[in-house]
């Protein structure tokens, strides 16, 4: 029973960690001085490695990312609370 929790716990969570990283990273290069935005990718240069496409991949994901990994996230949180009562019921 623990196993299943602790799975469900990282199941529910790990979508909202992972938008959530994304923004962080998303500021972070903005406040090193890279433009991101959604409509293309801009020259961004950190430590001699062009950073164009990773930082418009991560703004866009920062942007849009919680219209598809929250509602991920409340689909296994009611998953587990399913499985949790059915157990309950057995």
């Amino acid at each position: 029973m623990r196993t299943l929790d602790r799975v469900a716990i990282l199941l529910i969570a790990a979508p909202a960690v992972i938008w959530g990283l994304s923004i962080l990273i998303t500021l972070a290069l903005g406040q090193a001085g890279c433009r991101i935005d959604e409509g293309s990718a801009h020259s961004c240069i950190l430590a001699g490695v062009e950073l164009a496409d990773f930082a418009y991949s991560t703004g866009l994901f920062a942007a849009w990312g919680g219209l598809f990994m929250l509602p991920l996230s409340v689909g296994f949180a009611m998953l587990w609370g399913l499985v949790r009562l059915l157990l309950l019921l057995v």
